[in-house]
């Protein structure tokens, strides 16, 4: 009785700070739709599951039977919801580029669990209540948690697996987070009298919304692509390290007089598709940064020169693409120099010499409009 007491306790407070951070999420106009999205579905997915936990154990303590019939829905919903919270951050977090059969395929335990959870009203195969509503486990009770662990670990694996969207940094401080429901899960199993799924999942999703909080300072606001603090932060690793970087600097041009003619919102679609561009064309090859109003800067870890020059000549035919489709076209200036601990004497100094490289283009540039 005390611990089930105890339980409702932890419950209660659980919801009450998601209820607190889920409304947050709503205000914070920093972090993008897309994060806030994630984190309320699941928060509040997770608080339904905490609220049908209290009413199911409120239910146990009770000895009315009439309360036979909702507590077995009460239990099918709670069972059937629980792996859905995973799998609502799995979906989410997943590459753009995952197909929709795959999609589709990772949807089957979801199906297999809720099967099972509507048969148990009469089979009892995860739960069972009897006549004088006593709850009991069934053979397959531990199906949802097993399918709950199952997202989870996938989940784990896409974070690891993505390396655009997170830096190694992100990923340590991140992958623990959505162990702590696995772990919950895991003692679940172990110990027969812990209900400890709900409550982990509840901290896995505070501590989750404070890390969405710490990305919102390293990524540009209106782009999607990281900022300037971000980039700063990079140049320091290679004065400490060993590592070998080509930098490639790029310039919007005409973006004041698109601001003057068209309107500044106009300006910011350029800005917008031109980071898109940028940071498209170099996946997996470097990190897209906007380093100022008009400006962007790619830094690429030991690049060959023949990849390099590829990807930029890549670049132009895509430019090539979207400028067809828009009326205000982008033209792109951009310029690179290689940093070599060896020969040269500072990551700063092949910054410079990119972006004296890069004003040469524009000149360039201006000069072939002139002329044509």
């Amino acid at each position: 009785m005390t611990n089930m007491i105890s339980l409702i306790s932890t419950d209660v407070l659980a919801i009450i700070a998601l209820c607190f951070t889920i409304s947050f999420a709503k205000r914070n106009v920093v972090i993008c739709n897309k994060k806030n999205m994630i984190y309320i579905s699941a928060a509040s997915l997770t608080i339904i599951l905490l609220l049908l936990e209290i009413t199911t154990i409120l239910m146990e303590l009770s000895s009315n039977n009439k309360l036979m019939i909702p507590h077995r829905i009460a239990n099918i919903l709670g069972f059937f919801l629980s792996p859905i919270v995973p799998f609502v951050l799995l979906f989410f977090n997943s590459n753009k580029e995952k197909k929709f059969l795959h999609n589709c395929f990772l949807t089957i335990p979801l199906c297999i669990n809720a099967f099972m959870c509507v048969l148990s009203y009469k089979t009892g195969s995860i739960f069972f209540v009897d006549a004088q509503n006593q709850y009991t486990r069934g053979n397959l009770f531990l199906l949802p948690t097993i399918i709950c662990i199952f997202y989870y670990v996938l989940l784990v694996i896409a974070v690891i697996k993505n390396s655009i969207r997170y830096d190694m940094e992100d990923k340590k401080f991140l992958i623990p987070i959505l162990f702590i429901p696995i772990l919950g899960s895991i003692l679940q199993i172990l110990f027969k009298n812990l209900i400890l799924i709900w409550s982990c999942a509840s901290i896995s999703l505070l501590i989750y919304y404070i890390f969405l909080l710490e990305l919102q300072f390293k990524y540009d606001v209106q782009t999607g692509i990281k900022n300037r603090a971000s980039f700063d932060n990079e140049m320091k690793q290679y004065v400490t390290n060993d590592k070998n970087a080509t930098i490639v600097m790029f310039d919007l041009n005409d973006l004041k007089s698109t601001n003057d003619n068209h309107g500044h919102k106009a300006g910011d679609e350029m800005i917008f598709d031109t980071a898109k561009i940028i940071e498209e064309s170099f996946i997996g090859i470097g990190k897209a940064y906007r380093i100022g109003g008009d400006e962007f800067c790619v830094i690429c870890s030991e690049i060959p020169m023949e990849l390099l020059e590829s990807t930029l000549s890549d670049l132009d035919d895509f430019l090539i693409k979207v400028n067809q489709k828009r009326n205000i076209k982008i033209v792109l200036a951009y310029g690179h120099a290689s940093y070599n601990k060896n020969e040269n004497e500072s990551i700063y100094s092949t910054f410079v010499q990119a972006d004296k490289n890069m004003y040469i283009h524009k000149s360039k540039l201006k000069h072939r409009i002139i002329h044509n």
